[in-house]
């Protein structure tokens, strides 16, 4: 006899027999309504030892994942999968981040709904700084965009597009406002010109520490 139980799950769109493990540690079973479930129980009993196996390995992902620390402006936040809730999403409550109702999902599509999360929050918070700071320093900049980028944590085009990378989420306020500065001062000079220096200088007299904190830190 299996140590585990399974959800069993008709479908008259199935052509046969499918078992998946879910993200809380689940055994879901598909079948088609015209199979006998004596069958479908004898079919599960002979994938026992890869169910158990795949079973062991999404505990402990899970285990794993829930131990994970999240870095949001350089404050941490325990990251908990929360399979009951009612409401699917990801949300901050006091030093916990909640990604909510993911009793289907893998570890790879959990990841991905943080980012998502983490992406909306980075555009919010450097979209408002950019509205501050670009009034402050007198400069106008036309688009302002979201990526992925491996090297980069920022650009400014000619046309007065802007680029930021949104890992920058992780980072301390003070160095997302060197970041947008130093893309913003580029709408007054493309170049890095001694001139360009002095005009960061004037909006942020700590780049260079900045700067450098930018460089020493890494988040993946």
């Amino acid at each position: 006899m299996s140590d585990f139980t399974y959800q069993l799950k008709r479908s008259s769109r199935s052509s046969g027999i499918k078992i998946a493990i879910r993200a809380n540690a689940q055994v879901l079973v598909t079948a088609p309504r015209f199979i006998p479930e004596f069958i479908i129980k004898k079919f599960v009993e002979s994938q026992k030892e890869w169910i158990e196996n795949n079973l062991a390995k999404s505990k402990k992902q899970q285990a794993e994942i829930n131990h994970d620390e999240i870095l949001i402006f350089d404050k941490k936040y325990q990251l908990v999968i929360n399979n009951s809730a009612e409401k699917i999403g990801v949300e901050v409550r006091g030093e916990k981040i909640f990604v909510n109702n993911l009793s289907e999902k893998t570890p790879s599509k959990i990841k991905k709904q943080l980012e998502e999360f983490l992406k909306k929050t980075a555009f919010k918070y450097i979209g408002t700084r950019i509205q501050i700071l670009s009034k402050k320093m007198g400069v106008t900049y036309n688009r302002l965009a979201l990526r992925e980028q491996s090297s980069r944590w920022g650009s400014c085009s000619s046309r007065g597009n802007l680029n930021f990378n949104w890992r920058l989420v992780h980072y301390p306020p003070a160095i997302i406002d060197y970041v947008i500065i130093h893309e913003l001062a580029h709408r007054l000079e493309l170049n890095h010109s001694k001139k360009f220096w002095e005009i960061v200088k004037k909006h942020d007299s700590e780049y260079l520490i900045h700067k450098g904190q930018l460089r020493k830190r890494r988040y993946n």
